[in-house]
């Protein structure tokens, strides 16, 4: 009788334990815990900004959030750009293009706010590529393709990223992207 209640004791200790691991696990693999993060707000419209109009400086300060752009020594050439308001939802959201040129290739590098304005970037005839991704600014990016073209976009917590190449400069994109960094209107990179 005795070995039954010692039997029984280690059972409800040994489940009790396991229990007290599982919770644990749940709290280490979740850190957000119960914390949403707030919805970034829509925008006023405001009126479009071109880059021969202003610099480079003026259009990333009047961006919400940091803007990709090519920084410090590059090979991208910059050949001009521009920032719109967009209807999104109840308010509008906001795309800013950046134009370079690679060689002869046009390069587009584009940044949208909120990033949760996926639609903002369109859709086109873009299929998912089976080739692999390469890193965008130091984030995971998704490699489409349409007949013409190749997009390489990322999405964060600030914004949507995209980079768009003529498909026939494809063998170049590692070295295309290289120089692209977020940046904030100090034009320091944000890691």
């Amino acid at each position: 009788m005795f070995r039954t209640v010692l039997g029984k004791l280690g059972r409800a200790l040994l489940l009790l334990f396991f229990l007290v691991i599982a919770y644990l696990l749940v709290i280490l693999l979740n850190p957000s815990g119960e914390e949403q993060q707030e919805p970034q707000a829509l925008l006023s419209p405001s009126p479009a900004i071109y880059l021969q109009d202003t610099s480079l400086r003026e259009m990333i300060s009047a961006f919400p959030v940091p803007v990709l752009a090519a920084g410090g020594e590059t090979v991208l050439t910059p050949e001009g750009g521009e920032s719109r308001d967009h209807a999104f939802e109840n308010g509008f959201g906001r795309v800013l293009t950046l134009h370079y040129l690679y060689g002869e290739y046009p390069v587009d590098v584009i940044s949208i706010y909120p990033a949760r304005a996926l639609e903002l970037l369109g859709r086109g005839r873009y299929h998912i590529a089976s080739l692999s991704s390469p890193l965008l600014a130091g984030w995971n990016s998704v490699r489409m393709e349409d007949q013409d073209t190749v997009r390489i976009h990322m999405q964060t917590g600030y914004g949507i990223y995209a980079v768009v190449i003529p498909r026939r400069a494809d063998n170049l994109l590692l070295e295309i992207i290289r120089p692209l960094q977020l940046m904030t209107v100090s034009q320091d990179p944000i890691p």
